[in-house]
């Protein structure tokens, strides 16, 4: 009998709790779910492209050594602001002026050596006709000797021309950047020696990777910030090269070089440092919908509508993809609410309400 009694008093036990999970799976299934709705609004979607850059004057003038010489007496040093015309230092051509009096010798030379050509030929004639008045003699040939004159007197000009050039003068007015020479060191005619900058307006050298270099464009809006000074700079991008190429040689990946000119300059601002630049690629309006709205089913993009207390399942085509929203292409018009929070566990007809 207690077996028996046992037995009856589980079975009635496990009776009850079948007949409350029923209970409660009704009082489930007929109550209506909260959620949450957003409207599909019109905007675009942002998209941001970020590298780092160097600062630099807007515009530098590099200076080349006009002659071959030694620097006898420099007269700048490095963050000197110099003024149009100032002396910026002297050469001293020793060796030019050396040949510069041998080839006004040389000059010399070929003249009396000519002259004597002449003379020469003009004694010969008089014997000749001398001897045979009926004899004709050819012109003397002073071909050679006019060749020697005239290169004589290219280089002597030339050589004057650069001995003038011991004097170097500054083109701009502007601040020394650069300055690759000391004093009593030989140069070479050609070779870089001085730079000179206009601080008042400065620009960023960058490069791209290939990806982003494909998404800039002349005229893009840049924000310029950097650990170096406090204050943020508005600029556009002024140049893209044409070409790509190697930059770091440790990779084989290529880059674009790009400068962004800064609209605005400030005391703060120095030629060498270091700053990041960010760059919003312009966008279309579309009809976007935070990404959390957006369920799948394989391939199918679906959302939820709310419609008389029931969520309506509703196919959408999607498009661009932001980091927080997703372009709806179709299946939702502007103004539309659809579930955003809570639409995991909604199955299509349940009862919704919007919170």
């Amino acid at each position: 009998m207690d077996v028996l009694k046992k037995k009856w008093i589980w079975g009635i036990i496990i009776g009850v709790v079948v007949i409350g999970l029923v209970l409660v799976n009704i009082v489930n299934t007929n109550r209506a779910a909260p959620v949450k709705t957003v409207e599909v609004a019109e905007d675009s979607i942002v998209e941001v492209i970020y590298t780092n850059g160097k600062l630099e004057p807007e515009n530098t003038t590099e200076m080349y050594s006009p002659a071959s010489g030694v620097v006898e007496d420099l007269k700048i040093k490095l963050g000197d602001t110099v003024t149009k015309g100032q002396i910026l230092l002297t050469l001293k051509m020793d060796e030019m002026k050396e040949q510069l009096k041998k080839e006004r010798l040389n000059l010399q030379l070929a003249e009396s050596e000519r002259l004597q050509a002449k003379k020469k030929h003009f004694d010969n004639f008089k014997k000749v006709m001398n001897e045979d008045p009926g004899q004709d003699l050819a012109e003397v040939d002073l071909t050679a000797y006019d060749l020697r004159i005239q290169s004589s007197k290219l280089i002597i000009a030339s050589l004057e021309k650069k001995l003038t050039n011991s004097v170097v003068h500054a083109p701009v007015e502007g601040v020394v950047t650069g300055l690759t020479v000391n004093e009593g060191q030989l140069i070479a005619e050609g070779s870089s020696i001085v730079s000179i900058s206009d601080l008042s307006s400065y620009k960023v050298r960058a490069y791209l990777n290939e990806l982003d270099a494909g998404k800039a464009a002349m005229g893009m809006k840049a924000v310029i910030t950097s650990e170096s000074f406090a204050g943020t700079y508005d600029g556009e991008v002024t140049y893209l090269a044409p070409t790509a190429k190697i930059v770091d040689t440790t990779s084989k990946d290529t880059s674009v070089e790009m400068t962004v000119g800064l609209k605005t300059t400030s005391a703060e601002l120095r030629s060498g440092y270091n700053v990041a630049i960010a760059m919003e690629i312009p966008d279309k309006p579309r009809l976007l919908v935070p990404i959390s709205a957006v369920q799948y089913e394989g391939e199918q993009a679906f959302v939820f509508k709310p419609e008389e207390g029931r969520a309506v399942k509703v196919p959408v085509t999607t498009g661009k993809e932001g980091d927080e929203q997703i372009e709806i292409v179709s299946g939702a018009a502007k103004g539309d609410r659809i579930v955003v929070d809570g639409v995991d566990s909604l199955r299509d007809g349940d009862k919704v309400s919007v919170q």
